[in-house]
This record gives structure tokens, C-alpha cells and sequence, in this order.
């Protein structure tokens, strides 16, 4: 697929991924957009040394979070109970052999099991309720939402996300004949045993999607390329 943007999105453990690591990873896969959750202070640094476009806010907390990119582009968040999204839009002046812009959301959505905030479940609505009103007031022809959805294809988040979006991992495994595998295990050297990291993307397409390591995560982080699909003639 030629002129696709590489991205990668990826849960960063409260900051504990290696941050040399990180910096493998970029070059190995040569990412154009790296979409960050739960990011440190270190790995921050270790990103944006090979990624120096958009913007990282880490935390010492689960809070920090951000997209770092290859070439500039239009940075935002949007604003979401407990955890604000962030948003880029990369424009084809900046990022050559796009057709139109594209449209990426990173998110990270409160786990089920969290005591605080407290519900967690109320938390999740209202971040879904978020996240529905800001697409239907802000449409796009190729928009991708990558991060830890905290919940795998059976879950209300995602069933909500699939009302809107098609799975990127599923769109890429049924052209090439594979499952799809799973991103979380509860340490990082357990096996992984849900998929909860997603990239749901509309009027895009998407090849060569991969389940990748992140050193010292109890994440895989997801990699995948994506450009806008040919829109139908009117």
C-alpha cells in the first residue's frame, strides 16, 4: 500500500516500558505515529527523540498519554470524563501521498474493575457518550480511534465503537487468511490473554496489522499501515 501512514498505538504500563525499548521499536517498525497510554516521564523522552512532531503529556499516574508523529500535525484533546482523548489530523500538505486528511483519536477507557473515580461503569458510558457526541459533531471521510479500549469485542465499549467503525485487525486478518491476537496479560512476561487494544478506523485501509512486544508492558502494542480509501463517485 504505497503512501500509507505507519502507526503504532500502544499501553506503556504507568511509564514502566523500557525506554530503550521504545526506541527499537520506532526504528524497527518505522513508525510515523506513535499513539501513547499510561506514558512516563522516561518513555516520553525516548519517544519524542525519534518522534519530535505532536504532543506527549506524561503522568506518574495512568493519566499520562499523548501522540507523538514523524511530521507536524494539528494536535487536540478531546474533552472526556476523568481522561480527555487526544486528537491529531494530518493534513496532506505535511504528509505526502495522503489524498485527504486523516483524522486520529487516541483513547484510553476507564477499566471496569477501577475503584477511582467510582463507578467505573458510569465512567465508561460517559466516556463513550463523549466520544459518540464528538464524532457525530465532528465527522470525518477517514478517521482512525486507536488505544486501550479496556474491553474486548464481546463489551458494551466496543460494541458501541463497531455501531460507528470496522475493526483495522479484523479488516487486515480476513485479506490474509490469520487470527487475530490478543494484546493484555496481567504481567509483562505472561502470556496475553485478551484483546483489548484496538484501532477502529472508517474510510481508511488498513494492511499489515501486527500484535507487537513493547518491552516491559503488560501490553503488546498494535502497528499497523492506513490510508484513506477511494471515496465513491458521486
Amino acid at each position: 500500500m504505497g503512501n500509507s501512514i505507519r502507526v503504532f498505538s500502544g499501553n506503556l504500563w504507568w511509564g514502566k516500558a523500557d525506554p530503550d525499548g521504545l526506541i527499537d521499536l520506532i526504528r524497527r517498525h518505522a513508525v510515523d505515529v506513535f499513539a501513547a497510554q499510561e506514558l512516563g516521564f522516561e518513555t516520553a523522552d525516548a519517544i519524542s527523540s525519534e518522534l519530535p512532531f505532536g504532543r506527549l503529556e506524561p503522568s506518574r499516574t495512568s493519566l499520562g498519554m499523548g501522540i507523538a508523529l514523524r511530521r507536524p500535525a494539528r494536535y487536540s484533546q478531546i474533552p472526556l470524563r476523568h481522561r480527555p482523548a487526544r486528537r491529531v489530523v494530518l493534513e496532506p500538505a505535511e504528509w505526502e501521498g495522503l489524498s485527504r486528511p486523516l483524522d486520529l483519536v487516541n483513547v484510553h477507557i476507564q477499566a471496569p474493575h477501577t475503584v477511582r473515580p467510582f463507578p467505573s461503569l458510569f465512567v465508561r458510558r460517559r466516556q463513550m457518550d463523549g466520544l459518540e457526541q464528538f464524532f457525530a459533531e465532528n465527522p470525518s471521510n477517514a478517521r482512525a480511534v486507536v488505544g486501550d479500549y479496556n474491553a474486548t469485542p464481546i463489551w458494551p465499549v466496543y460494541r458501541r465503537m463497531a455501531l460507528l467503525f470496522s475493526d483495522g485487525a479484523i479488516q487486515s486478518a480476513q485479506r490474509d487468511g490469520r487470527p487475530v491476537a490478543r494484546t493484555w496479560g496481567p504481567t509483562a512476561d505472561s502470556p496475553r490473554l485478551l484483546r483489548i487494544d484496538h484501532a477502529m478506523v472508517r474510510g481508511l485501509e488498513v494492511e499489515n496489522f501486527q500484535v507487537v512486544d513493547i518491552p516491559g508492558s503488560d501490553h503488546s502494542g498494535i502497528v499497523f499501515d492506513c490510508s484513506p480509501s477511494v471515496l465513491p463517485e458521486r
